[in-house]
């Protein structure tokens, strides 16, 4: 015998789910409906398989083939234009050349075929449907049957007034091939409403069989769900590929569930999926392959495609999930959301309940989305954010991302222009980094590749090198799957924000330069800069004050190859050095410890990217952010009294009491460390050597060789660094934030200009407002919609109260202004 899979449904009510995707396609239990299908068939002895298609047919039949890989014999029918139901079976009619059934192919069903087709034959029928019994008949085709099971009517989707059955009409029927010979091949024809009745009044033997099992049309989003529960509650069994490892929880191949994580069944889990640290999967939940769960994530009754990242306390509650969909940390969904292939939910985003995002979307941190969102463009506005470029390995930054990018890069230069490319050690920093090579060489532009190195090195290398410019890829510093991208300018510096939007650009327009085989520029290898960067800074430091001490410092850093580095390097300086790795830079009583226990000076905790310097004295005094600022200024000041420091807008003013006290001079910029490299590196200081820029710029971006002139100013002027801290006044700064709609920045912005006019308002970068008492600074946050409030004061309090006056402020403009809900 042979059947027909009904498999032309485009699934509009399942929407966002078959945007991409024909109905037969939607994965229940992460296999497509009508594998499922295919399944059943094959299980009562059908083989040879005729499929009718018109919504998007190429995606059935690439998953599918021929049917060889499923056990069975597959044969494609395609419609040019919608011919109903009968009308798609009438196509196939060559192929029938006896008894078949047709059978939907988007619903969930264990019905037993083999006990209809011998129902059929044993009434001598010409059509059987298979019939089943349903609590709430209204959405279906009502069917009566007399005594002997014959159809005597039909009756589509009925109102109460005209139940008068609770059997109705699956989908599925066996046929003999002469019905099909009632009406002509093309003509739309449907079997429930056109072919049926015919058969009725022309007095053809019609029966209904009335099934037994499991049946569930799948024509929404609610009854989507509920095919996954009943599944998981025991209704219906079908095949997984997954094993239970224990009661109640299936769980797939290469899935890596780490300690800690609470999996409560019944759940299924896909393949090649990672579940973190603290992570909690609860009942009637369905997870597909390849999906990253990070720590502490929480799922509950929801079904999850392929292929997506659910970053740290996110929690999923009775929602699904298509393919490749981001969620960044602390997104939260609820009952009946649905989020399309490929979305980005950005961190703290909340999707309210039936919510639907349609495919390739972007939601901005913080949005509370209380509507669907259908229209609008898959890709931000930008590529850079405030501080660059970053994103989720393999998620927001992928190869290909990557290539396209490299070759945006390389497009802004002119043809056999020379930049250069490097990683840290870390194997993914190292993929993206091929990646982004090949993009460059693409468009003609020559590429310097060098081995592993860190930024500091790799800033270096450009200004040595006689390139326009480069590209370090490195990771997080905070989260292992998060890569970062410095793009860099002839000198080093991070790209202005105008060299940006130029790549932006190129990369949208995708308005590449392509070159032809013979115009690809060479690839460098430079295997050993390193060497020659710690030579370099050996030849910018008084190593013989050094020499004549012989300090003893201590090293902390959560990378091996940092300690590799700065160790040997300070070993030549003259220093005795003493390190031990570590990442918690928190437990600062640990570092101390290991100060006396060594008897160092002092210690040093230098970040896995050699970007970041934390010193520690003995008394377990911290110098970072603001005070490391301060302290840097210092040094410059007393090393050369009457220069002039570079400092952003939001340093503290104690900085201009230092310049007063050593005749210097304080210049302030922008907040972004691109604007004070850009103020440091205004001429070419590293080869012109423009001492006093050059010494600030290895203070603030170079972590090793900023922990040498520190090393350098405290053996010349004979001094320890609790000496040293101790000479800088006390300070308070305080550091908020506030939520803000996007679409609210600028009107807080101007209100809080115009309404405090009188006030000593200074415009930089933000709104800086400064009284006898303080400072406060109001700054629109470029990635995020929030402001950040910096403020000083006289006590901690002091700064507190200055801060929370403008926080105020701000609120109350938010208040005032406040939409119904933020949402798309």
């Amino acid at each position: 015998m042979k059947a027909i899979i009904m498999a032309g449904g485009e699934g509009s009510r399942l929407r966002p789910l078959t945007c991409d995707l024909p109905k037969p396609m939607v994965p229940v239990m992460n296999k497509p409906i009508m594998e499922h299908i295919i399944n059943l068939l094959k299980k009562h002895g059908i083989t040879e398989i005729g499929v009718t298609l018109m919504y998007l047919p190429q995606k059935i039949m690439d998953y599918f083939g021929n049917g060889s890989s499923f056990g069975v014999k597959i044969h494609y029918f395609i419609e040019d234009t919608p011919l109903g139901t009968a009308g798609s079976v009438k196509n196939a009619e060559d192929f029938l050349d006896g008894t078949f059934i047709v059978i939907s192919g988007d619903s969930l069903t264990d019905m037993d075929l083999t006990k209809a087709v011998a129902y059929h034959k044993s009434k001598n029928s010409k059509a059987t449907l298979v019939l089943t019994k349903v609590d709430a008949p209204l959405e279906y085709g009502v069917v009566i049957l007399d005594g002997n099971g014959a159809v005597t009517g039909f009756l589509e989707k009925p109102g109460w007034g005209e139940v008068f059955s609770d059997t109705v009409n699956t989908g599925a029927y066996i046929l003999e091939p002469e019905v099909l010979r009632y009406f002509a091949k093309g003509v739309k024809f449907d079997f429930s409403q056109d072919l049926f009745p015919l058969l009725l009044d022309g007095r053809q033997p019609m029966f209904g069989y009335v099934m037994s099992g499991y049946w569930c049309d799948i024509g929404d989003l609610r009854a989507y769900l509920q095919s996954h529960y009943d599944i998981l509650e025991g209704k219906i069994h079908v095949e997984m590929d997954a094993r239970e490892v224990k009661q109640g929880v299936w769980v797939g191949t290469g899935t890596v569930i780490d300690e800690g994580c609470e999996i409560n069944g019944p759940c299924v889990i896909g393949r090649n999926c990672r579940i973190g640290r603290g992570a909690v999967i609860e009942n009637l939940t369905v997870v597909g392959n390849n999906n990253v769960i990070e720590d502490e994530v929480s799922i509950k009754r929801s079904i999850l495609w392929d292929s997506n990242y659910i970053e740290y306390r996110s929690e999923i509650r009775g929602a699904i999930l298509c393919n490749r969909v981001s969620l960044k940390r602390y997104a939260s969904l609820f009952e009946n959301a649905v989020v399309g292939d490929s979305c980005v939910l950005n961190e703290r985003t909340i999707v309210k309940p039936n919510v639907k995002i349609w495919p390739q979307k972007i939601v901005d941190s913080m949005t509370i989305v209380d509507r669907n969102i259908i229209w609008g463009a898959r890709h931000a506005k930008s590529i850079f954010g405030e501080n660059g470029l970053s994103g989720i390995i393999n998620v927001d930054i992928s190869p290909e991302f990557a290539t396209r990018l490299g070759a945006a890069y390389g497009s802004i230069f002119k043809k056999a222009s020379k930049v250069v490319v490097s990683s840290t050690t870390s194997n993914s920093a190292r993929m993206f980094k091929h990646a982004f090579v090949s993009g460059i060489l693409s468009v003609g532009v020559e590429v310097f590749n060098l081995s592993s190195l860190l930024t500091p090195i790799s800033r270096h290398a450009i200004n040595f090198l006689p390139v326009e410019g480069g590209i370090h890829i490195k990771l997080s510093e905070d989260n292992p799957n998060k890569l970062r991208v410095d793009f860099m300018d002839s000198k080093g510096a991070s790209i202005s924000r105008l060299t940006e939007r130029k790549i932006e650009n190129a990369f949208f327009r995708e308005d590449f330069r392509r070159c032809s085989g013979e115009e690809i520029s060479r690839l460098n290898n430079i295997t050993d800069f390193s060497s020659y960067y710690v030579r370099s800074i050996l030849n910018e430091i008084d190593v013989s004050s050094i020499r004549d001490r012989a300090p003893k410092v201590c090293i902390v850093s959560p990378s091996d190859f940092v300690i590799s580095v700065v160790v040997p390097m300070l070993t030549d300086m003259g220093c005795k050095v003493a390190s031990f790795s570590s990442a918690n830079l928190d437990s600062v009583q640990e570092i101390v410890e290991e100060i006396k226990k060594t008897s160092a000076e002092f210690g040093a905790f230098i970040d896995s990217n050699g970007e970041m310097l934390v010193l520690v004295d003995k008394n377990g005094s911290v110098v970072k952010d603001d005070l490391f600022q301060v302290l840097t200024s210092l040094i410059i000041f007393k090393s050369m009294p009457g220069t002039k420091v570079i400092v952003p807008i939001t340093a503290p003013s104690v900085i201009e009491e230092l310049a007063s006290r050593y005749r210097g001079h304080v210049l302030r910029t922008k907040t972004s460390p691109q604007a004070v490299m850009e103020k440091m590196l205004n001429h070419d200081l590293l080869k012109s050597k423009n001492r006093e820029n050059w010494n600030q710029f290895l203070l603030n971006f170079d972590a090793l060789a900023g922990l040498g002139k520190v090393i350098e100013y405290l053996c010349v002027h004979n001094t320890s660094l609790t000496d040293t801290i101790g000479e800088i006044p006390c300070f308070y700064i305080s550091k908020k934030k506030i939520f803000c709609p996007w679409e609210l920045k600028g009107k807080v912005m101007r209100r809080l200009i115009t309404e405090n006019s009188e006030e000593n308002i200074e415009l930089l970068d933000g709104v800086k407002f400064i009284s006898k008492d303080g400072w406060a600074l109001v700054l629109p946050d470029a990635d995020m919609p929030l402001f950040r409030v910096y403020s000083e004061g006289e006590t901690p309090r002091a700064a507190d109260e200055i801060s929370e006056k403008y926080i105020r402020k701000i609120r109350s403009v938010i208040e005032a202004n406040k939409p119904p809900a933020q949402a798309f």
